[in-house]
């Protein structure tokens, strides 16, 4: 399949799962304000719909779990939360391209 292609169809994933529709090469999916489940959700639809093997990717490096309010603003206050790495759309296309998760290059 060629770049086009895949590009159209990880933008309908992403606009199905997330409701997303300004989606571009630079988008980072795990930065648009989801929830741990709709990001699950993604993750598993992306892994199926491309045929990725997704066994190195480390989930909690990209996306965070849904937490108590409370948790939440005591991690703000202190900046205990680690940030996470950005996990853009150009990336999604080179793991596809490849077939299999790695590492962006920083």
């Amino acid at each position: 399949m060629n770049d086009h292609y895949n590009l159209m169809q990880l933008k309908l994933l992403i606009n199905e799962v997330f409701e997303v529709d300004n989606i571009n090469l630079d988008t980072a999916v795990n930065k648009l304000q989801t929830i741990s489940e709709d990001n699950d959700c993604f993750i598993g639809l992306f892994k199926t719909k491309f045929n990725i093997d997704m066994n190195a990717f480390d989930y909690y490096e990209y996306f965070d779990e849904d937490e108590f309010i409370l948790i939440s603003i005591f991690r703000r206050i202190f900046r205990t939360k680690k940030e996470k790495k950005s996990l853009t759309v150009e990336h999604l296309l080179s793991i596809i391209n490849k077939g299999e998760w790695f590492e962006p290059d920083l």
